[in-house]
Protein backbone atom coordinates (compact mmCIF):
# COMPACT_ATOMS: atom_id res chain seq x y z
CA UNK A 1 0.00 0.00 0.00
CA UNK A 2 2.80 2.64 0.64
CA UNK A 3 4.64 1.96 -2.23
CA UNK A 4 1.22 2.58 -4.50
CA UNK A 5 1.07 5.71 -2.13
CA UNK A 6 4.28 7.18 -3.22
CA UNK A 7 3.82 5.72 -6.72
CA UNK A 8 0.80 8.11 -6.81
CA UNK A 9 2.15 10.76 -5.30
CA UNK A 10 5.26 10.76 -7.60
CA UNK A 11 3.02 10.68 -10.60
CA UNK A 12 0.72 13.27 -9.24
CA UNK A 13 4.08 15.69 -8.96
CA UNK A 14 4.92 15.34 -12.28
CA UNK A 15 1.82 16.12 -14.21
CA UNK A 16 2.07 19.10 -12.35
CA UNK A 17 5.51 19.85 -13.15
CA UNK A 18 4.68 19.28 -16.49
CA UNK A 19 1.72 21.33 -16.70
CA UNK A 20 2.96 24.29 -15.09
CA UNK A 21 6.28 24.59 -17.29
CA UNK A 22 4.74 24.46 -20.85
CA UNK A 23 2.18 27.02 -20.13
CA UNK A 24 4.36 30.08 -20.02
CA UNK A 25 5.44 29.69 -23.65
CA UNK A 26 2.16 30.72 -24.84
CA UNK A 27 2.05 33.65 -22.53
CA UNK A 28 5.12 35.31 -24.67
CA UNK A 29 4.02 38.85 -26.13
CA UNK A 30 3.67 38.66 -29.65
CA UNK A 31 4.74 41.84 -32.01
CA UNK A 32 3.98 42.55 -34.95
CA UNK A 33 5.87 45.70 -35.96
CA UNK A 34 4.88 48.58 -33.50
CA UNK A 35 1.45 46.37 -33.07
CA UNK A 36 0.81 43.80 -30.37
CA UNK A 37 -1.81 41.12 -30.66
CA UNK A 38 -4.39 41.68 -27.84
CA UNK A 39 -6.25 38.23 -27.53
CA UNK A 40 -9.10 40.43 -25.62
CA UNK A 41 -9.51 42.91 -28.50
CA UNK A 42 -9.05 39.87 -30.75
CA UNK A 43 -6.80 41.86 -32.92
CA UNK A 44 -3.83 44.04 -32.73
CA UNK A 45 -2.95 47.34 -30.82
CA UNK A 46 -0.04 50.03 -30.95
CA UNK A 47 2.04 49.24 -27.59
CA UNK A 48 5.11 50.96 -25.71
CA UNK A 49 6.79 47.64 -25.71
CA UNK A 50 6.51 46.62 -29.04
CA UNK A 51 7.44 50.36 -30.11
CA UNK A 52 10.58 49.79 -28.15
CA UNK A 53 10.97 46.57 -29.64
CA UNK A 54 10.74 48.27 -32.93
CA UNK A 55 13.47 50.87 -32.10
CA UNK A 56 15.68 48.46 -30.96
CA UNK A 57 15.83 45.99 -33.80
CA UNK A 58 16.06 49.50 -36.22
CA UNK A 59 18.62 51.68 -34.56
CA UNK A 60 20.43 47.96 -33.83
CA UNK A 61 20.67 48.64 -29.83
CA UNK A 62 20.01 46.00 -27.30
CA UNK A 63 16.43 45.96 -26.34
CA UNK A 64 16.45 44.46 -22.90
CA UNK A 65 19.39 44.68 -20.02
CA UNK A 66 20.36 48.06 -17.94
CA UNK A 67 21.66 49.95 -21.46
CA UNK A 68 18.56 48.28 -23.24
CA UNK A 69 15.96 50.47 -24.72
CA UNK A 70 13.05 49.08 -23.18
CA UNK A 71 14.31 49.86 -19.58
CA UNK A 72 17.00 52.88 -20.17
CA UNK A 73 15.05 55.73 -21.80
CA UNK A 74 18.63 57.30 -22.50
CA UNK A 75 19.33 54.48 -24.29
CA UNK A 76 15.96 55.17 -26.03
CA UNK A 77 16.97 58.47 -27.36
CA UNK A 78 20.37 57.48 -28.43
CA UNK A 79 18.91 55.04 -30.68
CA UNK A 80 16.62 57.32 -31.63
CA UNK A 81 19.35 59.90 -32.53
CA UNK A 82 21.48 57.22 -34.02
CA UNK A 83 18.34 55.75 -36.46
CA UNK A 84 15.59 57.96 -35.83
CA UNK A 85 15.08 59.46 -39.94
CA UNK A 86 14.11 56.24 -40.55
CA UNK A 87 10.80 56.12 -41.90
CA UNK A 88 9.47 52.87 -39.58
CA UNK A 89 10.69 55.04 -36.13
CA UNK A 90 10.41 58.47 -37.21
CA UNK A 91 7.28 58.85 -35.36
CA UNK A 92 7.86 57.03 -32.01
CA UNK A 93 11.32 58.83 -31.98
CA UNK A 94 9.26 62.40 -31.64
CA UNK A 95 10.87 64.58 -29.56
CA UNK A 96 14.59 62.65 -29.31
CA UNK A 97 15.35 63.99 -33.17
CA UNK A 98 18.04 67.31 -32.92
CA UNK A 99 15.66 68.81 -34.93
CA UNK A 100 12.71 68.34 -32.44
CA UNK A 101 14.49 70.62 -30.11
CA UNK A 102 12.62 73.62 -29.61
CA UNK A 103 15.29 75.68 -28.04
CA UNK A 104 17.28 76.09 -31.09
CA UNK A 105 14.27 78.16 -32.40
CA UNK A 106 13.32 81.31 -32.75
Amino acid sequence: MMKKTIAFAALGGALVYVATTALPASAAIKCQGRDQWNSAADGWISSPYCEDKLVAYVSGYPFEGPYGVRKNPSVKAEACRFAGSDIRIRDICAGHLPEDDSSRRR
